[in-house]
């Protein structure tokens, strides 16, 4: 009867405990409230009020890039060495120069110039007339058809077709060959005896005491001559290598430099000239220690 009693008693507690509590709810109910009150932690209201009018993106700065500097031209050197002379496929020597030729005659100059320096001849390298008497047609005259190059080492071979004076006499024209830039790299003088021959001149002193120097340490033949300066009445000298002219200088001078083609040995005349003649010195250089 006791043990009725004691569970009656315990049920009552335990229904009085459940007083005033809601009824339970369906599992999947639950589910679903629990997933709505996430969601609305996740998405924030200012955000979603965002959405329908944001702002559009600001523009992003462009960088400029500053021009690239164009690199300096490379200046080459240019440097010409007359190799050899002819008149009519004949040296032009000394005795060439006296030798008449009659009025309005026709001749042929030849020269071949090496390319000493490390520029390329092209083309626009031109033969130009200087001063003294006109001997062609033209004052500026292509030496290398279209296209042609002469490099560094080459020799360029020009030929001219010249007319001698109409009247006698003896006549001095100056040309110069032109590079690209307009500069003159060589001059040579040609002198014309027209009718007679040239008159011996024995009143202008010739060079006295001609000497020489030269050097061979900087990779090619430099040779200075050196004379005295007998002549007084002179217009000028004439330096001639190998009996072809390769220089006119100034009266009152008496030192001249000159690049040879090569090491070796060569004949050097040095002439006092006015116009009545001239009266020349020579040497024999020898270089071939250089070699």
């Amino acid at each position: 009867m006791k043990k009725y009693l004691l569970f009656f008693g315990l049920s009552l507690a335990l229904s009085a405990c459940n007083i005033g509590a809601k009824p339970p709810q369906d599992s999947s109910a639950l589910s679903t409230a629990a997933a709505q009150t996430v969601q609305a932690i996740l998405v924030d209201p200012a955000q979603s009020a965002e959405t329908a009018t944001s702002a559009p993106p600001l523009p992003q700065p462009t960088a400029t890039l500053a021009p690239e500097a164009s690199p300096s031209p490379t200046v080459c050197k240019d440097n010409a060495v007359l190799s050899s002379w002819l008149r009519d496929n004949r040296p032009y020597d000394k005795q060439a120069s006296e030798t008449p030729l009659a009025p309005s005659k026709g001749f042929l100059m030849t020269w071949h110039i090496l390319n000493e320096g490390d520029c390329v001849w092209n083309d626009a390298y031109r033969f130009n007339f200087a001063s003294g008497e006109r001997l062609t047609a033209q004052d500026s005259i292509p030496v290398m058809p279209t296209g042609y190059l002469v490099n560094p080492g080459e020799t360029l071979t020009i030929n001219l077709q010249m007319s001698a004076p109409a009247k006698n006499g003896t006549y001095e024209s100056s040309f110069e060959f032109i590079n690209e830039a307009g500069s003159a790299i060589l001059s040579m003088n040609v002198s014309t005896v027209v009718g007679q021959s040239a008159p011996a001149n024995t009143s202008i002193a010739a060079p006295g005491n001609l000497r020489y120097e030269y050097d061979c340490s900087n990779g090619y033949t430099s040779i200075t001559l050196y004379w005295s300066d007998k002549a007084t009445n002179e217009e000028g000298y004439r330096i001639s290598r190998d009996g072809a002219q390769i220089a006119q200088i100034s009266a009152g001078s008496t030192s001249y430099n000159d690049i040879a083609p090569a090491s070796g040995s060569y004949l050097y005349a040095v002439s006092a000239y006015n116009a009545s003649g001239e009266s020349a010195a020579s040497l024999r250089v020898e270089t071939t220690a250089c070699q």
